[in-house]
């Protein structure tokens, strides 16, 4: 299972300011990211993201939505392309049980640096916005440990705004 991470951020590091907010990444990043979970067509974020943003943002229509939560295990008011995993092991199994043999990997901080922690991202994909936040959440908190990344490509999206594509080197 291929496992990709997709993640805005800015110059300083944070993928979202401290109350979670992320109003400050552009349209042109969102087309980008909106193509990659279609491509993927199965995501795994983490439950304070994925309640946060439930009425905005999630769940997103035609792909399987994958939540990571410790304490939930289902929720009867989702529809069924929503499913809840304990850990990233079992994201991942559901997500092949599902056909699934590539997932994207979208956040938060805490989810994300679950995954690493575990080995389990494959490539990284950040959309770098020129901008400080100054403080928000980590693109991988509760994360100190040296991961070496291979740059496969960059590329210029305009105003201002790169993606960078990293494979991780396991």
């Amino acid at each position: 299972m291929k496992v990709t991470l997709y993640m805005a951020i800015s110059i300083d590091g944070f993928v979202a300011t401290k109350d979670g907010g992320f109003d400050w990444v552009s349209e042109i990043d969102a087309e980008h990211f909106a193509r990659e979970i279609a491509e993927k067509g199965c995501i795994v974020v983490g439950s304070t993201t994925f309640y946060q943003f439930l009425h905005d943002l999630y769940p997103i229509a035609g792909v399987s939505n994958i939540v990571l939560s410790s304490s939930k295990k289902s929720d009867p008011n989702m529809p069924a392309t929503v499913l809840f995993a304990a850990n990233a092991e079992q994201a991942l199994q559901l997500a092949e049980t599902k056909g699934h043999e590539e997932v994207l990997l979208i956040g938060g901080g805490h989810t994300n640096g679950a995954f690493l922690k575990e080995n389990l991202i494959d490539e990284i994909i950040l959309s770098v916005h020129p901008l400080i936040l100054g403080n928000g959440i980590k693109l991988f908190e509760n994360f100190e440990k040296q991961i070496d990344l291979e740059k496969v490509r960059t590329e210029e999206l305009g105003g201002g705004l790169v993606k960078i594509v990293y494979r991780v080197i396991k």
